[in-house]
């Protein structure tokens, strides 16, 4: 393939004097990239501004964390409010209104109509630890099965349990064993080489069985470990990291059945896809479907660093159930912050009062359009994902889906870098995603014309691609 002519963004000397101080100071396994080298002075809604003063509209979100679009006024008052009556006093021994009123929330907006419970962290990767230490006490049992091209964190259990990066796991082994990965229906690239809705053969349990999880059924549970020894499954019901990838209608129920069945807790990793991002509270709302527990994230406290793992009260409390985590079994001192409560608590308010609406209808036009840019460029293999949550598969050749080589310029450099390079360079903030794919994030609250702005930089930037190819 001929080499695409590419140069990364510019660099001022006022970036790069900050970015040669951050070099000098911090951890170096961060993933920053060349090709974004964003140094941010202020942000506000959709909109970032550089140290030099250049705009840029954030189609990333701060890998869709500020829901509720950068800095929102609503949730600068609350914090305000709250510093002025109490920072911290650690919710893990103590007892104050913002938790309570948070948890309360939390517990009516998700799925299941059953008691829960709310443990609160302050990262998604505390909540997937959360999780695997709930279904080992319940159950008392050792396997998990997780997915390939999952991304569930950085800790030990949450690189354990994903299955998208090897650099994510290399050389930290041993990780947590008796963990099994199996495919998620990553439809476009069918690792079984079937199609979809024609890899439906037969049933479990009366529900549909697409054929990637018959390799659960049928050859992890028979060949492998007997599926009474499994706690855990847990799957993000749209893969974020892997490429905003959704799955077929039929994929959740089924595992809810297959869960049911052997008594496996199932849990839904929703910290990236929940709290209004597909223009419904949670992605797995989409198919009526509701989990034992469910791992919520990133957009809850709008760019405040909180998690919260809802679960079953059966699972984790032992005054409803002994096979529950005791006192003392688990806890976190920052876990529950009233300051972030609070910024959660505007947050949540935000979003039912008009900003999931706003991701549906903004993100069917997003996604319509997109797909009409699909129509009229050959890079573009598939457009898929619901509300604002849209991934965008870059393809070689769209009628063989052939992917882009490792590297496509004289440097090294691959197709998403490219692409996310020359948005940022037109003003626009992209990720990218997968093997070879960009994704959609934007905060919830942005506009049809900033959809359009949005829109035009990334058709100008296709076209100026493809003309080298």
């Amino acid at each position: 393939m001929k080499k695409i002519d590419y140069t990364s963004p510019e660099i001022s000397e006022k970036a790069k004097a900050l970015i040669d101080r951050d070099n000098e100071v911090m951890f170096g396994a961060h993933t920053r990239t060349r090709e974004i080298p964003l140094v941010v002075d202020y942000a506000r809604g959709a909109r970032v501004v550089d140290i030099d003063g250049k705009n840029y509209l954030d189609f990333g979100a701060g890998f869709a964390v500020v829901g509720t679009g950068h800095c929102h006024l609503d949730v600068i008052n609350a914090v305000n409010e709250q510093i002025r009556r109490l920072i911290h006093i650690s919710g893990s021994d103590f007892y104050y209104e913002p938790q309570v009123e948070l948890a309360e929330k939390l517990t009516i907006i998700t799925p299941g109509d059953f008691k829960k419970r709310v443990y609160f962290g302050s990262s998604g990767a505390e909540a997937v630890e959360a999780s695997v230490k709930i279904a080992r006490h319940f159950t008392r049992r050792p396997c998990m099965v997780s997915f390939i091209g999952a991304f569930h964190g950085r800790t030990f259990a949450g690189m354990t349990m994903s299955g998208s990066k090897k650099i994510q796991r290399a050389h930290f082994s041993p990780l947590i064993p008796e963990v099994y990965h199996i495919p998620f229906p990553y439809c476009y690239r069918c690792v079984f080489n079937e199609t979809y809705p024609k890899c439906i053969k037969k049933d479990f349990e009366g529900v549909p069985l697409v054929y990637c999880l018959s390799y659960l059924t049928d050859v992890i549970f028979e060949r492998l470990t007997d599926p009474e020894d499994v706690a855990l499954l847990l799957v993000e019901p749209i893969q974020g990291e892997g490429g905003y990838i959704v799955p077929p209608k039929e994929f959740l129920p089924a595992l809810r059945k297959i869960a049911d069945k052997y008594g496996i807790v199932l849990t839904f990793d929703e910290i990236q896809c929940g709290l209004g991002r597909t223009g419904k509270w949670f992605a797995c709302d989409h198919v009526d479907t509701s989990p034992d527990v469910i791992l919520i994230a990133k957009a809850i406290a709008s760019g405040f660093p909180m998690s919260a793992t809802v679960g079953k009260a059966e699972l984790m409390d032992a005054r409803v159930d002994p096979k529950a985590w005791r006192t003392g079994a688990h806890g976190s001192t920052f876990g529950g912050n009233p300051v972030i409560c609070a910024a959660g608590l505007t947050s949540l308010k935000l979003l039912e009062n008009g900003l999931i609406d706003n991701a549906a209808r903004v993100g069917t036009f997003l996604k319509q359009k997109l797909t009409d840019l699909m129509n009229r460029h050959k890079i573009i293999g598939e457009v898929r994902g619901l509300g604002l949550m849209i991934g965008i598969e870059l393809v070689r050749d769209k009628k063989t889906k052939e992917p882009f080589p490792t590297e496509v310029t004289e440097d090294g450099k691959n197709i998403k870098e490219v692409i996310t390079g020359e948005c940022f360079k037109r003003g626009l903030i992209l990720y990218g995603a997968g093997i070879s794919s960009v994704r959609m994030s934007p905060p919830l609250l942005i506009t049809r014309d900033e959809a359009e702005e949005a829109l035009r930089i990334l058709d100008e930037v296709l076209t100026t691609v493809e003309r080298q190819l």
